[in-house]
């Protein structure tokens, strides 16, 4: 079916531009840089003919070729939430290009901003995707599980997940609400259907790893070549789970919705770009590109988009700027990728905390012998920690106290609230946010 598929939805151009990726992939970085640099040019070209607001911006500039993009890029300026939600209509492209698609996204802020992309655009991101899941062996057409946000839909929406689950050969496990029978069912339906890999988000395949290996399930009956991770963090702990209770290597994704997805794990470990869809800029705090080992914040630029082309838009999360990778793809690496501003804890004395150290913290928790499902952590001031546990034991004092105890540790400074709640409460698309800064940036 998906052949046809795509035919419907004007992504058909998807098979061919996957063999292209998979032919450019083998080629140096400095070839896959000029493929960038000319996919950049044409985007910039582009933007200054039909988007008014850039129309402006470089019209003063002679025509933009793949060897001045890269310089006429840094001259323009950044795009943000904000700027979607208030300029949408003179970032679009006038006329559209033939048919498109929007996506409304609230992201990890909450802040809904809507984007339109054409069909053109769909298929190449789509098969970045495939080419990536092609390195662990999965191929289009290949049987699926998407463990993903989408509530028990009802009516028009029901059939589009239907229709969508069809088309991509898969069956949907819900993120939320599930509890240890729905568990069970999922189990089950796997069992049946027999996917060749799962893909969704870290905190329901963690939730789902652990329940067969605490019911005693073994996980590599079902034969997947590889689990695919997207949308939360993923840390060491919950790697190690996955891996151990299906028997197969994790691939994670990174990407937000605005762009689609921006890097893919390899079998080596890397973080590949995938940049014929996308260009990343890793800047320091004065906007200047950072050096090989440093940390900069992530700046996109959307190569393919001509419906409302995303150029130099901020995303709030970091990297660290990698040489090339082991596996000797020319695609360029990002390493160590960072959560958000506000998806860090940061203490009076200047320190941050990342996620990944309150899951190490939890992880050791559980190691212990304490029952519980997941955690969340609010700062809701500059002094003030709120601590969320979902448990079914809600008089639970020494998980209270040990959990209040070990913060102490680092964050003496600070009043620390631990409630023991019966549902922590995911976002309208049902993801889990580990950590929530309240005191962060709004954009």
């Amino acid at each position: 079916m998906y052949p046809g598929i795509l035919r419907i939805l004007g992504e058909s151009g998807m098979y061919a531009e996957l063999e292209r990726l998979e032919a450019l992939q083998s080629r140096s970085s400095e070839e896959v840089l000029e493929s960038q640099r000319r996919r950049l040019a044409s985007i910039l070209n582009y933007a200054q003919r039909l988007v008014p607001d850039y129309g402006e911006l470089v019209g003063s500039q002679h025509r933009i070729t793949a060897e001045n993009a890269p310089q006429v890029l840094r001259t323009l300026p950044f795009i943000t939430k904000q700027d979607l939600q208030t300029r949408f209509d003179s970032l679009k492209a006038e006329p559209q290009p033939g048919r498109t698609t929007s996506k409304t996204t609230g992201g990890s802020t909450g802040q809904p901003v809507t984007v339109v992309k054409d069909a053109g655009a769909t298929a190449q991101e789509r098969a970045a995707s495939w080419l990536a899941y092609g390195w662990f062996g999965i191929r289009p057409g290949d049987r699926g599980a998407r463990f993903w946000g989408s509530p028990r839909a009802i009516g028009k929406r029901r059939m589009r997940y239907a229709f969508a689950d069809a088309a991509m050969n898969r069956i949907r496990f819900s993120a939320f609400g599930f509890n240890e029978a729905e568990l069970e069912s999922y189990w089950q339906r796997c069992l049946r259907f027999k996917p060749r890999y799962f893909y969704g988000y870290v905190s329901m395949l963690e939730a789902f790893s652990r329940f067969i290996v605490e019911s005693g399930k073994d996980g590599s009956r079902l034969g997947l070549k590889a689990v695919i991770t997207t949308s939360e963090v993923l840390g060491d702990p919950q790697r190690e789970l996955i891996e151990g209770s299906f028997e197969v290597a994790v691939q994670n994704e990174y990407g937000c919705g605005e762009v689609g997805p921006i890097a893919y794990e390899c079998e080596a470990g890397s973080m590949h770009i995938m940049s014929e869809n996308v260009l990343v800029e890793l800047l320091d705090e004065s906007g200047d590109p950072v050096s090989v080992g440093e940390e900069g914040e992530i700046v996109v630029t959307d190569l393919n988009n001509r419906a409302l082309p995303l150029i130099r838009y901020r995303i709030r999360d970091y990297a660290v700027h990698m040489g090339e990778c082991a596996c000797a793809r020319g695609f360029p690496v990002l390493g160590s990728i960072r959560g958000r501003a506000y998806d860090t804890i940061t203490v009076p004395d200047g320190r941050s905390f990342h996620g990944e150290f309150f899951m190490y913290l939890f992880e050791d928790l559980r190691d212990a012998g304490r029952q519980f499902e997941r955690f969340k952590i609010i700062q809701t001031s500059a002094r003030a920690l709120e601590v969320e546990i979902q448990t079914q034991d809600l008089q639970d004092a020494h998980l209270v106290s040990d959990v209040r105890d070990r913060l102490m540790n680092e964050f003496a400074d600070m009043h620390i609230d631990v409630k023991l709640v019966r549902e922590i409460i995911l976002s309208d698309s049902g993801k889990h946010r580990l950590v929530e800064n309240r005191t962060g940036p709004a954009s």
